[in-house]
């Protein structure tokens, strides 16, 4: 099997050149690592050509997408664009673990029938020096809050193709939407033990907070069975502002 590893980036000049390192020095290599920019004006994309270039083994494609309003239809074109078996999405600012392909790729293997594989992560506070393991929760809790870490989902190419890409109405929480239909539809979905991907604290989900909370709670609504389930969840993350 073979996969393909997608980042956005923008003006990321100061945590590129780890999350390239981190793709690179995979075991299995990736088929090909393809690039969507949202405009930078820094050196992101200088800092890709001669960190990929200098990995021989590793084909790279830089999209310009300076037009594109959010992630979302950035990352549905990267997925359009590649014939890879599996799809890595990782951000800019965050790294995946020296085994990370190795054991994504022998979960498949093991799990044929498997869509989505899902990994812990860890979260890291850079300023405090410390980390926190996240594991994935039961998908009963959906309807009240995002049980899939995006960082930590390994998706097939056909389970794009079956269920379809990321819904671009959504600016924040189309993650959110993608895995909950994925799993109203019967989507199949494996689990590893072991965390794969490190994620800094912080990202666009948890700047845009209000704008998440409404999001999901139309998604919800969207996928409910319970009507009054999503309505208690966004009231409840107001109170606490989460």
């Amino acid at each position: 099997m073979n996969y393909t590893v997608i980042t956005a980036t923008l003006n990321s000049e100061k945590t590129i050149q780890r999350t390239i390192d981190s793709v690179t020095s995979q075991s299995i290599k990736p088929n090909q690592y393809i690039f969507i920019d949202g405009g930078s004006s820094d050196k992101t994309i200088d800092i890709i050509n001669q960190s990929v270039l200098e990995s021989k083994n590793i084909k790279h494609k830089i999209i310009r997408q300076s037009n594109t309003k959010g992630i979302y239809p950035a990352l549905n074109q990267a997925i359009k664009t590649n014939s890879s078996d599996i799809i890595f999405i990782i951000h800019s600012d965050d790294w995946y673990e020296p085994d990370a392909a190795e054991t994504v790729i022998k979960c498949f293997e093991n799990n044929p029938t498997a869509d989505i594989a899902l990994a812990p992560i860890f979260f890291h506070d850079l300023k405090k020096r410390t980390k926190k393991l996240a594991r994935q929760k039961n998908f009963i809790l959906f309807p009240l809050l995002m049980p899939v870490m995006h960082p930590g989902a390994f998706v097939k190419k056909r389970a794009y193709e079956k269920y379809g890409l990321y819904d671009e109405i959504y600016e924040i929480s189309s993650d959110y939407e993608f895995f909950y239909r994925c799993y109203k539809q019967g989507a199949k979905f494996c689990d590893i033990i072991k965390p794969l991907v490190n994620m800094e604290l912080g990202g666009i989900a948890n700047s845009n907070r209000a704008i998440a909370r409404k999001e999901t709670r139309k998604i919800a609504k969207k996928y409910c069975t319970i009507p009054f389930l999503p309505d208690i969840a966004y009231f409840a993350r107001n109170i606490t502002g989460r």
